[in-house]
């Protein structure tokens, strides 16, 4: 079953899409964002109109939205208890063990194990998609490109990206036409390490060992997929370290998470000090203060504090003595 979640806000309306299974569906909806292009300029100068005139818009616009889709939507869930009974999610596995020996092939043919495709010794960044898919992986992509020119680490030195097909009659030749469209979006350092973003497509028994160990499941819905959205970061020994679902990723909380899954390997000395005083919480799906860690941090400043009034009480304290 498909999920359209509107939220209207103050300043224009936000579209979240889950799950999006069918072809039809996936086309629809993207028509209806390709006329939505005047919401970005009514959200940029809202300010301009009345409160009560943006409301007004957005509702009427929801309306007429809700009433195409409709149709769609009740072919959709013509079987709702099938799909309910489909294993289709994200299931977490901290700590998990994936196998990087496992061989898959990249977008221009090459098969290695996925331990060569990332960078010795660094995290990586997993993000399971199908390259056929008619909405939702590219909605996921568009937040990883996003996120991947926005990280101050630095792509192909610190991190790795490992794109990975969960469909294996997919080809290297669709890998690498998907690969060719995000690719032109990168920027700055990230457009310089773009040589550690891989495509990959695997046989069937390597993808299902792979998303199984991800925990990430899916159903086969006619030529489509239903699946969720998420990206994994792995440890360069292929630890489950963390999760994000959706499709928009915070750089602030995958920087941390990178640096966290690195054992040391990356970051700053502040990242590593912000690691004390932040712990990733997995209902908010960020880093939140850790309140051991700020007790670590408030005893170890005093501890100094005091040490320096002692210091320099004693040191007055002689000087008076000489004089």
């Amino acid at each position: 079953m498909s999920s359209i979640c509107w939220c209207v806000g103050n300043d224009g309306l936000a579209i979240v899409m889950l799950g999006i299974k069918s072809r039809e569906e996936g086309q629809l909806v993207e028509k209806i964002l390709d006329l939505t292009d005047d919401w970005q300029t009514m959200a940029i100068y809202g300010p301009i109109l009345s409160a009560y005139a943006r409301r007004t818009i957005l509702f009427v616009v929801l309306c007429c939205c809700a009433a195409i889709l409709a149709p769609m939507r009740a072919q959709a869930i013509e079987d709702p208890g099938a799909m309910a009974a489909q294993d289709v999610g994200i299931f977490t596995q901290l700590g998990a063990q994936v196998d990087l020996n496992r061989p898959f092939t990249d977008s221009n043919g090459v098969a290695k194990p996925l331990k060569d495709f990332a960078l010795p010794g660094k995290p990586i960044v997993i993000a399971p998609v199908y390259y056929k898919c008619p909405r939702l992986c590219g909605l996921l992509l568009n937040g990883v490109y996003d996120l991947l020119n926005e990280l101050p680490l630095k792509l192909s030195n610190d991190y790795s990206v490992l794109v990975v097909g969960f469909d294996p009659t997919e080809t290297p030749a669709n890998a690498k036409a998907v690969m060719d469209k995000f690719n032109a979006r990168l920027e700055g350092d990230a457009l310089a390490g773009s040589g550690a973003i891989h495509y990959l497509v695997g046989t069937p028994e390597n993808v299902s060992a792979l998303m199984n160990e991800l925990g990430f499941k899916f159903a086969k819905d006619g030529v489509d997929f239903a699946h969720s959205a998420a990206v994994m970061i792995l440890t360069s020994s292929g630890l489950i370290s963390q999760y994000f679902t959706g499709i928009m990723f915070p750089s602030w909380d995958v920087r941390l998470s990178l640096v966290e899954a690195s054992k040391g390997g990356i970051g700053t000395a502040i990242d590593h000090f912000l690691l004390y005083c932040f712990r990733f919480d997995a209902v908010k799906g960020r880093y939140t203060w850790a309140v051991r860690g700020l007790l670590r941090v408030g005893g170890a400043l005093t501890l100094i504090g005091l040490g320096l009034v002692y210091y320099f009480f004693v040191r007055n304290r002689r000087g008076s003595a000489v004089s």
